[in-house]
């Protein structure tokens, strides 16, 4: 293995940061989504109680991207084989996430869904340069 580029450290930073901010926002929407569905369902609302079913669905998903995450930067700091398939599939699962949010949250989920999706994009870019590849041992 090769020393680590400067470039996995930040992607691993900016992991950590994600994990975070999936938290955060997974923990909001799944209060949301309980809420809404909780009372949907009380008082025969079958609308909101259909919006908490999926927007619990989205909070899930985003929970587990932060725990992917989380293991993805841990891997990426000791420049770990394995770490480099798995923050592939890490940029899928934060991109599905984002993509749920887009669809699942109105405009506001729109727009934020929409930015949310600029570093993933940028980690998936960096992480399949050759040199990238190189520096883990891959190709």
């Amino acid at each position: 293995m090769q020393k680590r580029p400067t470039g996995i450290t930040i992607i691993a930073v900016a992991y950590i940061l994600l994990a975070l901010i999936s938290l955060l926002w997974s923990g909001l929407v799944f209060g949301i989504g309980g809420v809404s569905s909780l009372f949907g369902s009380i008082f025969g609302a079958e609308n909101v109680a259909a919006f908490g079913s999926s927007t619990i669905w989205t909070a899930v998903l985003g929970i587990l991207a932060a725990v992917v995450q989380i293991i993805v930067a841990i891997g990426l700091l000791a420049m770990k084989k394995w770490a480099w398939t798995l923050a592939l599939i890490a940029v899928g699962l934060t991109l599905l996430q984002g993509l749920g949010a887009m669809f699942a949250g109105g405009f506001f989920g729109l727009i934020c869904g929409g930015i949310g999706l600029i570093i993933p994009l940028i980690i998936l870019f960096y992480l399949l340069r050759k040199n990238t590849q190189a520096a883990f041992g891959v190709k």
